[in-house]
């Protein structure tokens, strides 16, 4: 078997590529290294038979990130991904069967910054949103460095038609 290898620079983003689901399932065990690593996935990894603030607030209890100010930084955040403060509130209290698909991506994303990673890994966050959420979640990585300005994005996923409005800075084929 062949082992993945290779080292991420600090700050870039980068655009892994996949054949086939072992591949994913393969990339995942091999690079996944929490609390450093993080992981965004379309369904935004959220638990769900608790409400959405609770899904925000276990992990970072959990790993013993400090919570001063949560309330801001989340209202902050949910406004930087296009939610005003009266949506936000409404999503809190929801269950995940009650969001969306990009509600539950954005939901994930506010989630993994708060826990301050190291290394976003963003896994096929594009698919069956519309076009104007797409835009959106193509901006997560703009906010993910603008709350861990050295971060290192990581973008999985089967298509490579994505890879221009990426930039990325390096592209891995598996």
């Amino acid at each position: 078997m062949q082992t993945l290898v290779f080292e991420l620079g600090r700050g870039l983003r980068y655009r892994v590529v996949l054949r086939e689901e072992r591949d994913k399932e393969r990339f995942f065990q091999a690079f996944l290294r929490p609390p450093e690593t993080a992981l965004l996935v379309s369904d935004g990894g959220l638990l769900g038979n608790i409400k959405v603030d609770e899904n925000l607030l276990l992990p970072l209890n959990y790993r013993g990130v400090d919570t001063d100010q949560l309330e801001s930084r989340v209202a902050e955040l949910f406004g930087l991904c296009g939610l005003d403060e009266a949506q936000t509130r409404l999503l809190l209290g929801r269950l995940p069967q009650q969001l969306s698909p990009y509600q539950k991506r954005v939901v994930g994303f506010v989630r993994s910054v708060l826990l301050q990673p190291k290394v976003m890994v963003y896994a096929s966050i594009w698919h069956g949103v519309s076009l104007a959420e797409i835009q959106q979640i193509t901006n997560f990585d703009a906010i993910f460095r603008r709350y861990v300005p050295a971060g290192t994005g990581v973008f999985v996923d089967y298509d490579t038609h994505l890879d221009n409005a990426l930039h990325a800075h390096q592209t891995f084929f598996l």
